[in-house]
């Protein structure tokens, strides 16, 4: 059933029967009673789709993934995802969520935005000198990024990464390791950085012995890096990502080799196998994320967000304090 159907058996203009649906005070009650009740006879919903393409404003956002950040895997993924869809589900918004690879990202966002299917972006991935922020801010396009660059001329919302990269050195100069390996994310992504640049301010003021590898944030770079050196001569291990705190801790009990060690992310199987992980809640990025861009898209005022990060203490180092 159309729109135009129900205006007919109640004997209005389409155009009553759409006041009525937007809840416009321009109807009379007898006449918005009488709608309403032939709109729940006949359970007529009305198209969201096709009204925002009709509008320039939709009840749709827009994410966009890099397809190498996907994994079928528990990750981050999922539980940012949560976040985001618990707002708009109290505030009857929707989401569009597709992936893409680095070259062709900029062009999937223009296609969206020419669609006028979507209202506004939550821009993840971010880069140091991202072309996705300067077209947006060019043609004055909602979006709130997920992260911080040098530039930050944009809405953020992001978890302290630098002092979760000092908090996770400091807890394990805490219970006594004093030669840590450290496995970063691979080199690029600003998230490295950040986090890489935490860990050596703690090296530095804690005097502690540090050495780096870099893997790609999954679990096969961390049991790789893990068996490619000698584990035996460190006294702590620190991974930038709980997925390649995972593959260390697959190849140490493979090897019968036990060590602290720390994931970041704070992920739900942390909690199960028992490794202290850094906490950023990644659930409530998700939903102050859309709630911001909520916000902007209604053109109101709106500041960045810096959410402080926590060590979630576990096993994994609990049974090496001193």
């Amino acid at each position: 059933m159309k729109i135009k159907d129900i205006a007919k058996l109640a004997g209005v203009s389409v155009a009553t029967v759409s006041r009525v649906i937007n809840n416009s005070p321009k109807v009379k009650p007898e006449t918005r009673e009488k709608i309403l009740k032939i709109i729940e006879e006949y359970k007529y919903e009305p198209d969201h789709f096709a009204k925002s393409l009709r509008k320039r404003q939709s009840n749709f956002i827009g994410i966009l993934l890099i397809r190498n950040s996907l994994s079928t895997e528990d990750s981050y993924t999922h539980p940012f995802l949560s976040g985001v869809l618990e707002y708009l589900f109290h505030h009857d918004l929707k989401l569009v969520l597709d992936s893409c690879d680095k070259k062709s990202g900029l062009s999937h966002y223009k296609k969206l935005i020419k669609s006028k299917l979507v209202s506004g972006f939550i821009i993840t991935d971010l880069r140091e000198n991202d072309e996705r922020i300067e077209y947006l801010n060019s043609i004055n396009f909602p979006y709130v990024v997920i992260g911080r660059n040098k530039k930050n001329n944009f809405i953020y919302i992001d978890p302290d990464n630098n002092q979760g990269g000092y908090l996770g050195i400091k807890h394990l100069f805490e219970i006594g390791c004093k030669k840590i390996l450290y496995i970063s994310g691979n080199k690029g992504p600003v998230v490295t950085e950040q986090r890489l640049s935490g860990v050596l301010k703690a090296k530095n003021e804690l005097g502690v012995e540090l050495e780096i590898k870099y893997g790609d944030f999954s679990k096969e770079s961390g049991y790789r890096i893990a068996k490619s050196v000698k584990l035996e001569k460190y006294d702590g291990i620190f991974c930038a990502s709980d997925l390649m705190a995972y593959g260390v801790f697959n190849y140490m009990k493979e090897s019968g080799i036990e060590k602290p060690l720390i994931g970041f992310d704070d992920l739900p199987s942390s909690k199960i196998l028992g490794i202290t992980s850094i906490n950023q809640n990644i659930f409530d990025v998700g939903f102050n994320a859309a709630k911001m861009l909520h916000k902007l898209i209604n053109k109101e005022k709106v500041a960045s967000m810096l959410l402080p990060v926590e060590v979630s203490v576990r096993e994994s180092t609990l049974k090496f304090r001193k």
